[in-house]
């Protein structure tokens, strides 16, 4: 504290001047420490706040300061400086000139680093170098090109983060080097030379496919993690890509795009996009054909016969004739089903049946159907759970994973808020008072961690659900500006995330934008319940503006066998969310087919009368009901 002496001065009698006394401060520290190490500072006496405690060579003058702490609590930790030599340490008041109100003297010491590795390492592969040194926390190992000028530094890794030190090289050949650098000033502490070798790859794959089709391309690639093999129009810039999947294993399969025309196949390196190895691909135009009954009583089931492209997902819907070429209405899938059954709406009018190809939706064939008056009304159902209170009615034993966007578009303001904060407010709820503890959790989410990037990262692994220590890490996420959005390849990674799930799951992806990582959400749904995962793929979008959009996203969740959830708000954001996660059912006729399908708690499905079996994932036994014309049954699990 400072105390104020009074002094009076000749001829001003009752003026007073104030001349400052502060009380005594003392340092501990240790007279000798490494060079860039941590340096930890006690101190005693009184001081004000702002006043800090520096790092300066011993021969500065007063007022002189270098790193620095404030001295709001003791101890302070910095940093000793990279240069050995004589340093003080210095207690500055933050009085004008910063006086000195405690010093000690404090020797810098030399210290010294090794490198050792392997003198080739294949372009864009990995590189160990195991080190000596002093490991300070903020010293990191970067690899430069050969001859780069001091303090230079590219992809990184800090010592603390083990030894030896792994990091991806660049994809470019060449003379380089590994340097450890020390982590104030940069110097170069240890090198080791190397030569990053070229690489090769080929493809083989077929000259020319239908739009819209599957197809198979063999490879021979670099085996470097994240390299990928994509279609694009011929003469495309190097770098570009689209529909894609990464060069995992021997062969992969890609979608031909809804679009004939001259295309290549290319195999891109994972980080620079750089083309090893491209061949030529016709893409040819696709046709389709329809039959089926001119006329049909509303709600009655009947059998459509088709010839076309055949992919599992392209699918056979009734519209009204007026419906734009995307739209669609009851429909069905091929799904190597010929004929395929499907039913009539129970609205009397005029409608088309269409053939459309799966992702683009372009439609391929068109039949006329007119839909007379049904021969009694339908009746309604509704399947609920009356005991659930505010929980969620999630299938029983189900696990569930919440896939979050948090790229940078979701830095954008809704309500006056940001979509980021929406979204995390609303996980957050859900994890404390919705969802049972113990449920088998995980989290996944893309667009945090790196600009300019489609990484996708697994933030909490599946595990019995913990409220306190979900909502702790869903609150710690921020979206990064610039960073993309990589459905697909988030979808893709589900498999892994969930594996050693007994029964079914639940995945939730939460989105306010399109995929922009040249990936196929439909086609690794599809893959991934190829795998044969129990799971169901739900979608909600938040802030979408975009029909189109809207419409990819609903027809990715069917291929799922999840639903779409369209949220436009805050509140709409947190209903719709639960509303995705309540457990799926599915209604089955006399003759055992699937008829409609719904969820628990859900809005009512319309049914011509009869009688009906109810099968609710996550349970074994099917209950029965009837539906009366022009009344509603509710089945309710609860009871």
């Amino acid at each position: 504290m400072r105390r104020w002496m009074l002094m009076f001065c000749s001829g001003l009698v009752g003026t007073l001047i104030a001349s400052p006394v502060t009380a005594e401060v003392t340092l501990g520290a240790p007279s000798t420490i490494a060079a860039g190490a941590k340096l930890t500072v006690s101190w005693t006496g009184e001081a004000d706040p702002a006043d800090f405690i520096t790092v300066v060579a011993s021969d500065s003058p007063e007022g002189k300061y270098g790193t620095y702490k404030y001295t709001r609590k003791s101890p302070v930790e910095l940093y000793a400086p990279d240069e050995p030599g004589s340093y003080e340490l210095r207690f500055l008041s933050k009085a004008s000139g910063y006086p000195t109100l405690a010093r000690s003297a404090l020797e810098v010491t030399p210290v010294t680093a090794t490198l050792e590795g392997p003198a080739t390492v294949q372009a864009g592969g990995k590189i160990e170098v195991s080190w000596t040194g002093p490991g300070h926390d903020r010293d990191f190992i970067t690899v430069v090109k050969a001859g780069a000028k001091e303090k230079s530094y590219a992809g990184y890794v800090y010592t603390k983060r083990g030894n030896p030190a792994k990091l991806t090289v660049p994809e470019e050949p060449g003379a380089y080097e590994v340097r450890y650098l020390t982590g104030q000033k940069y110097y170069t502490l240890a090198t080791h030379a190397f030569e990053i070798t070229g690489v090769g790859a080929s493809l083989s794959g077929p000259e020319t496919v239908t739009e819209g089709s599957k197809f198979t391309v063999q490879f021979q690639g670099t085996g470097n993690v994240g390299d990928f093999i994509t279609i694009v129009e011929a003469g495309t810039a190097e770098g570009q890509y689209g529909h894609y999947a990464y060069a995992r294993d021997e062969a992969v399969e890609l979608t031909a795009p809804a679009a004939p025309g001259a295309y290549e196949i290319r195999y891109l390196t994972a980080r620079q996009y750089k083309t090893l190895a491209s061949q030529a691909i016709t893409v040819g135009l696709a046709s389709a054909s329809l039959e089926a009954p001119a006329e049909v009583p509303g709600g009655e089931n009947f059998l459509v016969t088709w010839s076309g492209v055949g992919n599992a997902s392209d699918y056979i819907t009734i519209v009204e004739p007026s419906a734009g070429p995307r739209e669609y209405g009851v429909y069905s899938y091929v799904r190597d089903r010929n004929p395929v059954r499907i039913r009539a709406p129970f609205k009397p009018g005029d409608y088309e049946l269409r053939y459309a190809l799966s992702g683009s939706r372009k439609v391929l064939a068109t039949l006329p159907l007119r839909v007379t008056e049904p021969e009694a009304r339908p009746g309604s159902l509704r399947v609920v759970h009356s005991q659930d209170g505010e929980l969620v009615a999630l299938p029983e034993g189900a696990a569930v994973e919440l896939i979050l966007d948090a790229s940078g578009s979701m830095l954008k303001r809704q309500d006056g808020q940001r979509r980021i904060d929406i979204a995390k407010t609303t996980l957050s709820d859900l994890v404390r008072e919705s969802l049972p503890a113990g449920t088998p959790f995980a989290l996944r989410v893309f667009g945090h961690r790196e600009a300019d990037s489609c990484r996708t990262d697994l933030e909490i692994p599946l595990s019995p659900l913990s409220a306190d220590a979900a909502a702790g890490r869903i609150a710690a996420i921020e979206a990064r500006n610039l960073a993309k959005t990589p459905i697909a390849a988030s979808l893709e990674r589900v498999a892994e995330d969930l594996a050693g799930v007994e029964g079914s799951s639940v995945i939730v992806l939460v989105t306010d934008g399109e995929e922009t990582c040249g990936g196929d959400p439909a086609a690794a749904v599809e893959k991934l319940r190829g795998q044969g995962f129990d799971v169901r793929v739900n979608i909600v979008g938040f802030a979408i503006d975009d029909d189109d959009l809207k419409a990819q996203f609903q027809y990715w969740a069917e291929v799922g066998g999840g639903t779409y959830h369209d949220a436009g708000s805050a509140s709409a954001l947190s209903d719709s969310i639960r509303r995705s996660l309540r457990a799926a059912f599915q209604v089955l006729d006399a003759d055992g087919r699937v008829v409609a399908s719904g969820s628990v708690g859900g809005p009512e499905l319309e049914l011509p009368a009869g009688d009906y079996r109810v099968r609710v994932e996550g349970r074994g036994a099917e209950l029965p009901v009837a539906v009366a014309s022009n009344e509603q049954a509710v089945v309710d699990l609860g009871t």
